[in-house]
């Protein structure tokens, strides 16, 4: 443990955000170590794609080569209003190495992460949280506790975490890599303020004997949202966009243990429901489900931290926002914002530049946000466009897999303009 207590840059969290911000930092040199408060890593998890932009990233620390044959490629966004097909958006506009949005599960993802950065000597500490930290002038001093478990066995056996062991840890900066219910911020004292209304859905991924082409569908429904990712070798995911039940509402805390959900008093996630859905707002989706995988009844918060950090803290991913989660933007739009970061961390430590210039990171992600959230005004729509891109000019942008200059370039393409954030 004595080398894990003093270090340049901790991250806490060893999601796909977290695990890359590490390699970053890890590939220009910087001493990292990563905390994870869970046992093991996600076996499932709404994030299943990645953006163009995030596999430019990623193939620029050369994991794209393993990544791309690993995934399903999706080559264009169709949309429906209702049950009428209105038009579509192709990644090729975009040009470069990869016009295409990939489809990989983010538990994949994070194992190709693992590997790459166990090659750079740099292992996930498993059971370990931050208690608290303070910030000094170089440094940032931080408790850690170590989780063990309890078990005890009475008329009934159970198991619980609990603390094994507590010690100190200095480092240069911290960085909050740990979701929406992040300590890091919550430490930091930043307001996570709601910025939208809250949207639930019944997620469905099955097997299917359907032919899966390579696109992606959009389904806007009387002021409902629903969504067919194509996963490859005959598996698919429905989102269908549903009135919040009173019951059965999966927080977005990720499963560690792969779970198949079959709970007959849960009747929004059974395969009966899926059918139904089907049939109601994509009777166009014709093949037969032969097993349903696992389901769940999932709500999804639209917030926005009032700043990404201070002075030798920082967040990055979902410790900073929450969105519409349709186009998987929170997860691909933190991989750029742990680019960013983690090149200016690495300036820092380095001594050729000043911790103040980590503010311009606090600026851009915020101005980024804004404009993603619908915080900067109403989209601006152009008098030659569609009728449906008209109608839907507030619900599209949050809808298409991309982020930054890839969205502005796709969303021109059928007469969307962004406000500036």
């Amino acid at each position: 443990m004595f080398e894990m207590r003093k270090t340049e840059v901790m991250v806490v969290g060893a999601g796909p955000v977290g695990l890359y911000t590490a390699l970053l930092l890890a590939e220009q040199g910087i001493r990292v170590q990563i905390l994870e408060e869970q046992w093991r890593a996600a076996s499932r998890s709404y994030a299943l794609a990645l953006h163009p932009a995030s596999l430019r990233l990623l193939g620029k620390a050369g994991l794209a080569e393993q990544l791309v044959p690993a995934g399903y490629r999706v080559d264009q966004l169709v949309f429906y209003d209702r049950l009428e097909r209105v038009g579509e958006i192709r990644f090729a506009d975009l040009g470069g190495d990869y016009p295409y949005v990939l489809v990989l599960p983010q538990e994949g993802l994070e194992l190709f992460l693992r590997g790459r950065l166990e090659r750079q000597k740099v292992k996930v500490l498993w059971n370990h949280r931050v208690a608290q930290f303070g910030m000094e002038d170089e440094q940032v001093e931080i408790q850690v506790e170590k989780l063990g478990k309890d078990s005890s066995g009475y008329a009934v056996a159970g198991t619980e975490w609990v603390i094994d062991k507590s010690f100190k840890a200095q480092a240069q900066f911290l960085v909050g890599a740990d979701g929406h219910r992040s300590t890091v911020r919550r430490a930091l004292g930043i307001d996570f303020e709601t910025v939208g209304p809250a949207q639930t859905f019944a997620v469905f991924e099955f097997i299917s004997d359907g032919i899966a082409e390579h696109e992606m569908r959009i389904v806007f429904d009387e002021g409902r949202t629903s969504v067919l990712w194509p996963m490859g070798k005959g598996r698919f995911r429905w989102s269908f966009e549903i009135e919040a039940p009173e019951e059965v509402v999966d927080p977005r805390v990720k499963s560690r243990l792969f779970v198949q959900v079959r709970d007959e008093t849960y009747p929004y996630v059974t395969e009966e429901k899926l059918n139904e859905l089907i049939a109601e707002r994509a009777p166009w989706f014709e093949a037969e489900v032969a097993e349903l995988l696992w389901s769940a009844v999932i709500r999804f918060e639209r917030r926005l931290a009032r700043e990404f950090g201070s002075e030798r803290a920082w967040l990055v991913g979902d410790a900073g926002h929450l969105a519409f989660p349709v186009a998987i933007q929170s997860m691909n739009v933190g991989f750029r914002e742990a680019a960013r970061l983690a090149k200016r961390l690495g300036d820092v430590v380095r001594g050729s530049d000043s911790v103040s210039s980590l503010r311009t990171y606090n600026d851009e992600s915020l101005s980024e946000w804004r404009e993603l959230l619908g915080l900067a005004g109403p989209n601006q729509v152009a008098g030659d466009a569609e009728d449906w891109v008209k109608v839907y000019a507030e619900r599209i942008p949050s809808c298409v897999p991309a982020s930054g200059e890839d969205l502005k370039t796709l969303l021109g393409g059928i007469g969307l303009t962004l406000p500036k954030g």
